[in-house]
């Protein structure tokens, strides 16, 4: 007889953290490496949406159990239904929540890429026109939207609405950003 071990697992997979680990590490390359931080930036806010629309859909699995007839829904209308459900208060003029204006048309820009034209006429002194300064592209919204600073206020921003929300609803036995569990067992079997 052949002895043969198996193991049986199970594992929770919160994919927004996983996303927002993603963008983390992004982020921490790009002000590590600023040459080429571009690339980084856009990376990282990209998943950063992606990380508030994964948790909106974590929480709404919790909190309703017609989620799978409101999932379809853009993040947008996602969060105003589940503030809503919770009794949070969303005011879009303000941090953190005005965030979801610029980051979704980020994404959306981004998940929706077209080729565009853009056409830019502009008048400087002599003296300000110069090789250096003289004829840089001229970058799309989504373009000039992928920086540092963006990059850095977004995660600020959805961390604190993931929290507020978390908070408000009441989903118990979790923290926010903890990235799951994973059990496995065991045993020695003879075939």
């Amino acid at each position: 007889m052949a002895k043969q071990v198996v193991t049986t697992k199970e594992r929770t997979v919160r994919t927004y953290t996983e996303m927002w680990h993603t963008s983390d590490c992004l982020l921490s390359l790009g002000q590590e490496n600023p040459e080429g931080s571009y690339h980084q930036f856009m990376g990282s806010l990209v998943f950063t949406a992606f990380t508030l629309e994964a948790y909106l859909n974590h929480a709404g699995e919790k909190l309703f159990q017609c989620w799978s007839d409101l999932e379809r829904l853009g993040p947008k209308e996602k969060l105003n239904v589940i503030a809503e459900h919770i009794g949070l208060e969303v005011n879009y003029g303000g941090r953190p929540w005005q965030v979801i204006k610029d980051l979704f048309g980020f994404r959306n820009d981004i998940a929706h890429g077209k080729t565009v034209e853009i056409n830019k006429t502009e008048k400087v002194p002599l003296h300000k026109h110069t090789e250096e300064e003289g004829p840089l592209f001229t970058p799309t919204r989504w373009e000039k939207y992928c920086c540092e600073q963006n990059a850095v206020r977004a995660r600020e921003d959805v961390e604190k609405i993931v929290h507020l929300i978390h908070e408000a609803s009441g989903i118990q036995d979790e923290h926010p950003f903890d990235h799951g569990m994973q059990v496995w067992t065991s045993s020695l079997v003879e075939v």
